[in-house]
C-alpha cells in the first residue's frame, strides 16, 4: 500500500504544479465568475491536466484509505510538499530559502516516524 500512497501524493504534487504551469497564462476576470473565465481554465491544457492527475491522485487515495490507517496514510500526503518544493525550485526557478528547507526537512523527518510505525 506504501506505493500506492507514494503514487497518489506524486499525482497530486505534479497536478499542483501543472495548474500553476497553466495558471501562469490565465487572464480571468476577478470582479465574478464569468462564462470566459470558466471558458479560459476549461481550454488550459496545464490547468486540465493538472485536474486529470488529481482526479487520478483521488481515485488511488479511495483505495489507500479503503486498506490502510487514515492515521498512517495520511501524514505521507506531506510527501507532497517535498515534491513541489523539488520541482518549483528545479523546473519553475521559483526561489527557496532556509526557513522553507528547514520546513521541508521537518516534514521528511515526521513521515519518517509515521513510516516506521
Amino acid at each position: 500500500m506504501l506505493i500506492l500512497t507514494i503514487i497518489s501524493v506524486l499525482l497530486g504534487a505534479t497536478g499542483q504544479v501543472l495548474v500553476k504551469i497553466g495558471a501562469r497564462h490565465l487572464q480571468l476576470d476577478y470582479s465574478g465568475a464569468t462564462w470566459q473565465s470558466v471558458w479560459a481554465i476549461l481550454k488550459n491544457l496545464p490547468v486540465m491536466s493538472g485536474m486529470l492527475l488529481y482526479a487520478l491522485s483521488f481515485l488511488l487515495w479511495i483505495k489507500v484509505l479503503s486498506q490502510t490507517e487514515l492515521s498512517y496514510a495520511y501524514p505521507m500526503v506531506a510527501l507532497g510538499y517535498v515534491v513541489v518544493l523539488a520541482v518549483s525550485y528545479f523546473f519553475l526557478h521559483e526561489q527557496v530559502n532556509a526557513y522553507r528547507l528547514a520546513g521541508v526537512a521537518f516534514i521528511v523527518f515526521g513521515v519518517i516516524l509515521v513510516a516506521r510505525s
